[in-house]
């Protein structure tokens, strides 16, 4: 089966300048992942015990913080109450609202426990895994570089086979978010607002993800899709309305106030957020910043609509966290991380067009 990629066609000195960038942008993030004072590439996981180096668990306080609101809840408290009164315990910020998480996972693990909520988590992710190599094999895309893709998707989304991570909101909205993707099709894209609208229920934070999904039917004219997205988003902030007044309810004036999160950390920090959100942690910043850069790389070969979305949802996300967000909310990453190393599959056909146009030859990508 022949295939090509978006370089398909592209100039002899077209793909010079393609390749040229791309090799400087690699170097480049070799710069931040020496760099003794990038947040993140110092192993701020790590802490000393005993005289024993040992990782601590992802989410440290604020994950036995949500936990502890759940186990009230379970009880029979109610969750405002509950929140506040355990932030403030906690020497956690109550203001500005926000530091207040939206009520939905909690009152969804309460309801369910634990256990059923795992298996629900669990789920998510291999719906994903199924409607993802569905969507590939839609579109073409051969049998081995599905099962690959399969096998990317997977290692994005193995942070939720460990059970303590259930009560992180970020882990369930990145495999909520990667399910949506999966299930957008232009002629049937009510599955994927719902699990969009779930997405956003969990997190405030999927919302750059709606809003691309909304510009995305807009410009394409979709406008019945638009009017659906655009419901989607006010209905969101009609929820977060109610939140807010939720939260000022209970809220009392000399509450702790947030640090700021504009910090600016530029590309440094955009690369570590990535890094520590994905298997690639496991390896040395000097590996893993370019291998992201790479997998960027993959999403901008791949000649499709999914494929430009996907690209301009990482690059967005990562541009946000280089402008936004403290070193101890690289967490963040995992809203997008899991659908990155899917990238990698694409890179092959990418590299092979580019390589004919510097032959001169006519390209023509071979899949198989």
């Amino acid at each position: 089966m022949v295939e090509e990629s978006r370089f398909a066609g592209i100039s002899g000195r077209g793909a010079k300048w393609v390749l040229g960038l791309l090799l400087a942008l690699i170097l480049a993030s070799l710069w931040p992942a020496f760099d003794k004072s990038t947040p993140g590439v110092q192993p701020v996981a790590i802490v000393e015990s005993d005289h024993q180096t040992q990782k601590t668990e992802i989410g440290g306080d604020d994950l036995r913080l949500y936990k502890a609101i759940v186990d009230r809840m379970g009880a029979g408290e109610t969750y405002y109450n509950v929140a506040t009164e355990e932030q403030r315990g906690r020497g956690f910020p109550l203001q500005p609202f926000v530091t207040v998480r939206l009520p939905t996972l909690a009152l969804l693990l309460a309801t369910l426990g634990k256990t059923l909520g795992y298996v629900l988590e669990l789920t998510i992710g291999l719906a994903a895994l199924y409607v993802w190599h569905q969507k590939l094999a839609q579109q073409k895309v051969i049998a081995w570089r599905r099962w690959t893709q399969v096998a990317l998707l997977a290692a994005g989304l193995s942070p939720i086979l460990n059970p303590q991570l259930v009560y992180m909101h970020e882990i369930w909205t990145g495999a909520l978010i990667t399910l949506s993707l999966g299930l957008y099709r232009p002629n049937n894209w009510v599955p994927s607002l719902v699990v969009a609208g779930c997405a956003l229920a969990l997190r405030e934070l999927a919302l750059p993800f709606v809003l691309l999904m909304a510009a995305f039917a807009l410009q394409q004219r979709r406008w019945f899709e638009t009017a659906a997205w655009t419901a989607l988003i006010l209905v969101f902030f009609a929820y977060v309305y109610i939140h807010f007044e939720a939260v000022s309810g209970v809220v009392l004036p000399n509450d702790l106030k947030s640090e700021s999160w504009l910090l600016l950390g530029g590309p440094a920090a955009a690369l570590s957020f990535m890094w520590q959100s994905l298997p690639l942690y496991e390896l040395p910043a000097f590996i893993s910043f370019p291998l992201i850069l790479v997998g960027l790389f993959g999403w901008l070969c791949w000649r499709s609509e999914a494929g430009l979305f996907g690209l301009l949802l990482l690059l967005g996300y990562m541009l946000a966290f280089a402008i936004t967000g403290r070193p101890n909310n690289f967490y963040w990453g995992y809203l997008v991380s899991p659908l990155l190393m899917m990238g990698f599959i694409f890179i092959g056909p990418g590299l092979n067009d580019l390589q004919t146009a510097l032959k001169g030859e006519r390209p023509a990508t071979q899949l198989d």
